[in-house]
Formats: C-alpha cells, structure tokens, sequence
C-alpha cells in the first residue's frame, strides 16, 4: 500500500539509508485479495461525497476497513481507547491479547516475505541485547566502543594519541567536548545519552588542572570510567568525594590495553586483538634479547 525511506549525510556528504526498510513498521501491508476487495469499495463511497476523509467514512463502515499487516494496527488500537496523542502526554498501555495480535501480523508478513519460518528468540535474552547482538553479527558495530570527554579542544593532542592506542586493540572511539566546570547541564544530558546505549562502553575523561569530569562522568554513568589527564601526573581525580568510582591511568596505551579488556568479552574483534597483543610483545623483546646475545657473542 505504500513505504518510506529515510535518508542522512555523513560528514562527507554522501548520502545513506539510515533507518530499517521494508518492514512493518515503515511500510503498510496488506493482502492483495484484501486490497482488491475492498479499496474500490472505499473508492466508490468516498466518490459520493458524504464523508470528509477516508477516516470518517472507516468509522461509519468498519467493515471496509483494509486488514494491515503493519504498525497501523497499534495506532488503531490505541485511538480506539480515546487517546489522542495531542492531547495526552503519555499513550495507554495494550493489552496482552493486543501485543499478540500485533507480533502475529509481523511474525506472518516475516514469514510470507522471506519464505522462512520465524525463530523465537530465547524468552531469556533481553531485546536490547539481542539487537546490540544482530548488529554486531552485521558488522554494522564492534559490539563496543570507547568516549573519548575531554573538558577543553585545547587537549586534541592527547586525545588523537588515545584514539591510536584504542585502535591497536580495535576498539572503535569518538571525542567528546564537554566541561565538567563550564557545561554541567549539558554534561550531565550527555552522560545521561550514554546510559541508554545498548552497546558496551568505556568513557575515558580526560580532564586538566582540577579534574571533575571523571568524577563527575563515574557517579552518573552506567559504564566504567577511566581518568588519563593530559597533564601527567594530575591525581586531582583520586580525591573525588564518595560515589566517583573512576579509574585512573596516566598512560594512554595503558588506556588502549584497559579498554580492552573491559570490552573483550561483548567483542571478539576486541578480544582477538587483545590476546594477539600478549605473544606479541613478548615476541619483540625475545627477538630485542637475541640480537643483543647475538652482538655480545660477535664481538666475543
């Protein structure tokens, strides 16, 4: 019956599809002996003139009414109740017969579509999680990533040189520029954001002189916080009153190493990353012993 497609920029200026398509919820389903049925029905009364819009004359004629295999049916369901959303703050909830209705007639046009019987997930696996899961199987996300506060633009240096260290381990990261001291309203909007996010996440403060951003960031935040000052040996964040539960490390690629350990276990890209680095490092300094066993033995 009809479809949408959302469409954004990226900072490069090339265009992407943005939301899901296709579906229930962005496109109005039907049965074509459904449609055949009844939309010459609907054409033919709304010809005669004695109703306003299709709406009025669905009311009057229920029995017209198209049968949709699409969100459509929640709108009904809940207008039939009397809510009218610019009038009411909040929508009522459904019923549980009215949850199912509406899974059926998504489970059914997944099923007609596709061609493939639908698979219950686990009663046990939370949504969230589940869609943090389908996106990572994707490749559309890690399955974790890494923000990067700091309170001024003036520390882009250090943290340009945390975003290399994340990345040795795959850790995907994003700068944010917020004062703790400055911008405490959007700080705490910010860090609010943070806590509805279904992917795994580290928030690294990176915060000057008087440091009250990890503090801060770590009494509001769902997520681990660690403190790397860009200034060194600033221990300002380990006197943060009690409820701060923030971590401190002075060295960013000790931040890169924490990060990921925090996130191996929701990433295997992360955690590959991290168990390779081990040997790795190992390697270098037996092959650094080598060549000095080598040079004594030569001039021996």
């Amino acid at each position: 019956m009809g479809t949408k497609y959302e469409f954004g920029l990226d900072e490069r200026g090339k265009l992407h599809v943005i939301d899901e398509v296709n579906t229930p919820d962005s496109s109005r389903l039907c049965d074509i002996d459904e449609w055949e049925k009844k939309y010459a029905l609907i054409a033919t009364e709304m010809a005669k003139g004695g109703f306003k819009d299709v709406s009025a004359l669905l009311q009057a004629r229920p029995d017209l009414k198209i049968k949709e295999l699409s969100k459509q049916y929640v709108r009904d369901a809940l207008l039939a109740t009397g809510f009218d959303p610019s009038k009411h703050a909040s929508a009522p909830e459904l019923t549980e017969d009215q949850v199912v209705e509406c899974a059926y007639r998504y489970i059914g046009a997944y099923e007609r579509i596709t061609g493939k019987a639908f698979d219950f997930p686990g009663a046990h696996v939370k949504p969230e999680h589940r869609i943090c899961a389908n996106l990572q199987k994707s490749g559309l996300i890690v399955g974790g990533t890494a923000a990067l506060m700091a309170g001024s633009d003036s520390d882009m240096p250090h943290l340009e040189m945390l975003q290399k260290e994340l990345a040795k381990f795959s850790v995907p990261s994003h700068i944010r520029i917020c004062s703790a001291h400055k911008q405490p309203s959007r700080l705490e909007q910010v860090l609010q954001r943070y806590n509805k996010s279904i992917e795994p996440l580290v928030i690294v403060a990176c915060a000057g002189g008087t440091d009250a951003l990890s503090g801060t960031a770590s009494y509001s935040m769902m997520h681990p916080v660690v403190s790397c000052p860009p200034d060194g040996m600033n221990n300002t964040c380990l006197t943060n009153p009690p409820g701060s539960s923030n971590a401190f490390i002075r060295k960013p690629a000790n931040v890169g190493k924490f990060a990921a350990q925090v996130l191996a276990h929701s990433c295997p890209r992360v955690a590959a990353a991290l168990e390779a680095s081990i040997p790795q490092k190992i390697r270098q300094l037996e092959q650094a012993d080598d060549e000095l066993e080598c040079k004594r033995r030569r001039i021996a």
